[in-house]
């Protein structure tokens, strides 16, 4: 459900205007409505929403390296510096882990000095990584010749002889040139020959082979210094490793001062001066639920206010508010957009249907039960932050235990083919391969059909109900119809039932698709309306045999795996189980990870492609977002 909203005006006399603006945010409940263009003009902004964006990626970075036990010393630098002020820890921490570096006063130190700290270690390892790189390939001309004994090369050198390097392809390599250039052959690998030639350093030809030029640091040399340099890189890694956990959790409350810093920049960006810049206007959304007490507020604060019903020119916030079973799916919606204010939230009426799709996708009893008791111990243990998100993992564990029995299919086992007497009685609500294709077929149509309704409830609740005649038109063609041929088939006469609801279903689509428009142009508005219908309802339908073949393909690969675990072990006691084991988890471990991801993401497609197109979805709401402290 969308939550109703009141619009907020503003009028603040300048002098009050930064006083009031606190007290606004310690209130955090007005969603302040944004100047996009003048933000987008903002430079301060844009520096600070770049900021943000790199915190962010290093806190992605260091995440990686925080060790799963703290040291102790570490541990003991965060308690001592708990109770410190943003400024004060930073420079005590630059104290502390700075060594080598130059070390600023209290008074210099600024809060992007440890983001910039950071960031040129990392910069650092990227460049070792680099000249390691660099020096490998070098190395990598000295690999075919071997160590090269430099003293004797300069000593032929001082002697007057001229040793050179060559390299040629097998075939063109000449066997003359041994005898005409004093050549001898180092070495052959992957169809080049590698050879030397020793000659007067008077003589000038040499033979038609490419010369090899060697760098100017020996191999041994080459290998001690990217030695160095891999010391150096650990060294690096270390010390970001020991700083890691200390250095997220800062940049963490920096991330946070940074959007609060943004946030007021909006604001200011939002405001508009007037009466020769002594009055400041803002304009805001305050949810329907606590007007009354923000009015009450507002009014021992000396500013001038309004609390009015949003027009149909307004484009407010959106705030949803659902049960706790649907609120677990608001994520995913939000993933394809927000409905707009004025229509209908689709979270509750999609999530029972995302939940058997998944199911129906995975369709393994045994995958299920594996996921569930996972997930429900991990929950035990989990930060809050991702409990929603484990108990919509429930669900759809739950949802593949259930497919995978009516599916008959456990850990790739069909079990309509186990002859086990208590199972028995369970076959009878197991479906086969063709009864599945048909379930998927079923429940794809009343997917549709039930969204069709819901378009008619939009349209009806946006523009009147004379907006939904087209689409109640089309309900009542599909589903009269489709009744009038099934009492017909229990041998009822239904030939004029079916005629009178094909007439009304036509004036409906064709005739009142539109009252405010010519009789003609509906008609023409309403063949095309038909060719449209009929085409994406068929392919919509058929869209969700993908339930089907999703479902079958795990089973399968599951019966596959399960058949190699069986076939390629060792007929040897103790080996042959340890290697079907060994088979078994390997092939059932990428089979629910790959099945887990599609049967996530294609219901997710029907949902945002199939359902929202039926269900009349428009979207494009912008989430409400209070003008509020973030810190705790």
């Amino acid at each position: 459900m969308i939550v109703p909203m009141r619009k907020l005006s503003l009028l603040i006399f300048y002098r009050d205007y930064q006083a009031f603006l606190g007290e606004l945010r310690e209130k955090g409940v007005v969603h302040i409505h944004e100047n996009k263009k003048r933000s987008a003009e903002d430079e301060e902004l844009k520096h600070k929403f770049a900021v943000i964006k790199r915190i962010g990626e290093m806190i992605k970075q260091l995440s990686k390296r925080i060790p799963e036990t703290k040291e102790t010393f570490t541990e003991l630098l965060e308690r001592w510096s708990q109770a410190m002020e943003p400024k004060e820890k930073l420079f005590f921490y630059q104290q502390v882990f700075y060594a080598g570096d130059r070390l600023k006063e209290e008074s210099e130190v600024t809060e992007l000095d440890l983001l910039t700290f950071l960031e040129n270690q990392f910069k650092r390892m990227e460049h070792i990584d680099q000249q390691i790189a660099s020096l490998e390939k070098e190395g990598m001309i000295y690999e075919p010749w071997g160590d090269l004994p430099d003293e004797q090369i300069g000593g032929l050198q001082r002697a007057g002889w001229d040793l050179r390097f060559f390299t040629v392809p097998d075939r063109k390599y000449l066997p003359e040139w041994e005898d005409k250039y004093n050549a001898f052959v180092i070495n052959q690998d992957k169809g080049q020959k590698y050879f030397v030639t020793v000659l007067p350093r008077e003589v000038e030809e040499y033979p038609e082979a490419d010369v090899v030029s060697f760098p100017q640091m020996s191999a041994e040399q080459i290998r001690q210094q990217v030695a160095g340099l891999k010391t150096e890189k650990e060294t690096v890694a270390e010390n970001l490793k020991k700083i890691a956990a200390f250095s997220v959790e800062y940049l963490k409350d920096l991330k946070v001062r940074i959007c609060e810093d943004t946030d007021t920049l909006k604001v200011k960006d939002a405001a508009m001066t007037l009466l020769e810049d002594k009055v400041i206007a803002l304009e805001g959304w305050v949810p329907e639920a606590i007007a009354a007490d923000t009015d009450h507020w507002l009014a021992d604060k000396g500013v001038a206010y309004e609390l009015e019903i949003p027009t149909e020119q307004d484009n407010p916030p959106i705030l949803l508010k659902n049960n706790k079973f649907a609120r677990l799916f608001e994520f995913i919606g939000e993933l394809y957009s927000l409905p707009n204010y004025r229509e209908i939230d689709l979270t509750p009426f999609f999530a029972p249907f995302f939940v058997l799709f998944f199911g129906f996708c995975l369709g393994d009893a045994g995958y299920g039960l594996l996921l569930l008791l996972g997930i429900t111990i991990y929950k035990f243990k989990a930060k809050p932050a991702i409990k929603p998100i484990l108990s919509l993992a429930q669900w759809l564990g739950i949802s593949t235990v259930i497919m995978g029995i009516v599916g008959g299919t456990f850990f790739g086992i069909q079990l309509l083919d186990v002859q086990v007497p208590w199972m028995e009685k369970m076959k009878a609500y197991m479906l086969d391969s063709q009864q599945l294709f048909n379930l998927a077929l079923i429940v794809g149509a009343v997917q549709i059909i039930f969204g069709m309704f819901l378009k008619v409830a939009n349209q009806w609740k946006q523009h009147g109900f004379a907006a939904a005649l087209s689409t109640i038109g089309w309900l009542v063609l599909i589903l009269g119809e489709g009744i009038c041929y099934w009492l017909s088939t229990k041998g009822y006469a239904m030939d004029v039932p079916m005629y009178v609801v094909g007439a009304v279903a036509g004036l409906l689509i064709f005739v009142f698709n539109n009252v405010r428009r010519n009789v003609f142009i509906n008609i023409g508005a309403g063949l095309w309306d038909s060719y449209n219908m009929v085409t994406g309802l068929l392919g919509d339908t058929l869209s969700y045999i993908r339930l089907f073949a999703l479902g079958i393909s795990s089973a399968v690969l599951g019966l596959v795996f399960n058949d190699l675990a069986m076939n390629m072990s060792p007929d040897v006691p103790g080996v042959k189980q340890l290697v079907m084991l060994i088979i078994l988890l390997f092939g059932h471990s990428v089979n629910l990870f790959m099945a887990g991801l599609g049967s996530f993401v294609h219901p997710m497609r029907l949902t945002f492609v199939e359902f929202y197109k039926n269900a009349g979805f428009e979207g494009g709401g912008k989430k409400y977002r209070p003008y509020k402290k973030r810190s705790n």
